[in-house]
Order: structure tokens, then C-alpha cells, then sequence
């Protein structure tokens, strides 16, 4: 956990200073909002972009961490395993957290870069982007223990520990498999073709378990009656 968040400090802080870096380098309007293509769908100030990946990062690292102190479930937790080191679901919980923030961070810094011509277009930065939240992340999702603020959080997952852990190891392998197969379509792709696959990758990997994570409790129940 302590590699993760000083990698997460670091990546916050580059940001930051790429921010400050970049922000003469701008045009006065900048495109600041996306659709589900990747189409640029509203603009504004290059001060509303340069703040929006620090103020997004360092607020939601903020937020998770008063939300941690509140969570009734992860209240002196086990370990994540049987015969896994204690402390182990405590670390998998802000592994996956220092990771978003790293891979938002990254985002961010792609998206400074092809607004100040740095980059070609921002279709890209957003699909390596993406790629980047699948992969990081998704490599400690499975190891994550039931709370009400990180995680696949649907009805069936909070009902059922069962459930909730054959889920996130259906969600851990199919976020890395998605990244794996999205960074080089990221790269290769035309830059709107690379958008719609990230899209389309991040949603099965993402919405797909928590969809599967009725069927499993489904299941269960049944097996139970």
C-alpha cells in the first residue's frame, strides 16, 4: 500500500505541474467535456481545464478517505483470505483507490497535452487513458472486501459475501484483460476507432459483472432452497 500511494502522490503532483506548465501553452477555449464517443461537447476556459484533473483527483482521494473512517463494514475486517496476511483487505481497499487516482491523474495529463498540441487529439489520451483505469486497478479489485464505497456495489453483491467475492474476481479478470487488449487498439487504432473500443471495452468490464452479479445470487439462492 505504501508503494501504491506514494506512486498516487506522485502522480497528483506531476499533474499538478504539468498543469502549470501547460496552462500558457493553451488556447483561451478548450474543449472540457466528452460525450460517449469521445466528441468534444462543450468547451470552456483553459483555467477550467488545467483545475479540473487536480481539483477531480485530490477531491476524490479526500473523499474516500472520510468515507473509509465511516464505512460500517470495514470496521477491523479480516483478511481478504483464508491464510492471507492480516491487514491484507485493509491494503487491497487503498491499493485500488491510489491506482484510480494515478490512472485519472495520467488522463488528465493526456488530455493538458492534446489540448496544447502536444498530443494528436484527445481521442487517444482518453482511450489510453481508460486502458490505464481498466489495468491498474483491476489487478487489486479482486482482493477487495466487502464496503459500501469501493467496489462493484449492487443489491446482490452487499447481500451476499459469496457473491460479492466471485464477483470482483470476475470484474479483476476481465478489467485486466480489457486493458491488456485496449492499450495497443489505444495506440494502433484511428483515433476515433481507439475511442469507441474504450468505451465499448470499459463498459463490458465494468457493467458486465455487476449485471452477472444478479445470476450468481439467482444461483445461489437456488442452491440453498
Amino acid at each position: 500500500m505504501k508503494v501504491t500511494r506514494t506512486l498516487a502522490l506522485v502522480a497528483f503532483a506531476a499533474d499538478a505541474v504539468l498543469s502549470v506548465a501547460v496552462y500558457p501553452l493553451l488556447p483561451e477555449r478548450v474543449p472540457v467535456h466528452w460525450n460517449a464517443a469521445g466528441h468534444a461537447d462543450r468547451l470552456g476556459s483553459r483555467l477550467e481545464l488545467v483545475l479540473l484533473g487536480p481539483l477531480l483527483v485530490g477531491g476524490l482521494w479526500a473523499l474516500m478517505l472520510v468515507l473509509s473512517r465511516i464505512d460500517p463494514r470495514r470496521v477491523e475486517q479480516p483478511a481478504a483470505e483464508p491464510g492471507a496476511a492480516p491487514g491484507e483487505a485493509e491494503g487491497s481497499y487503498w491499493t485500488v483507490i491510489h491506482l484510480v487516482v494515478v490512472a485519472l491523474a495520467l488522463l488528465h495529463g493526456g488530455l493538458l497535452l492534446a489540448a496544447s498540441g502536444r498530443l494528436a487529439g484527445t481521442d487517444r489520451a482518453i482511450a489510453l487513458g481508460l486502458a490505464l483505469f481498466l489495468l491498474l486497478p483491476g489487478n487489486f479489485v479482486g482482493r477487495l472486501r466487502p464496503n459500501w464505497f469501493v467496489g462493484i456495489r449492487t443489491p446482490w453483491t452487499l447481500a451476499s459475501d459469496d457473491v460479492w467475492r466471485r464477483t470482483h474476481r470476475l470484474a479483476a479478470r476481465l478489467m485486466v484483460c480489457g486493458g491488456l487488449l485496449l492499450l495497443p487498439l489505444a495506440l494502433l487504432l484511428p483515433p476515433s476507432a481507439a475511442n469507441v473500443a474504450a468505451v465499448v471495452v470499459t463498459v463490458a468490464a465494468t457493467a458486465g459483472p455487476a449485471v452477472w452479479s444478479y445470476f450468481d445470487w439467482r444461483g445461489t439462492r437456488r442452491a440453498r432452497a
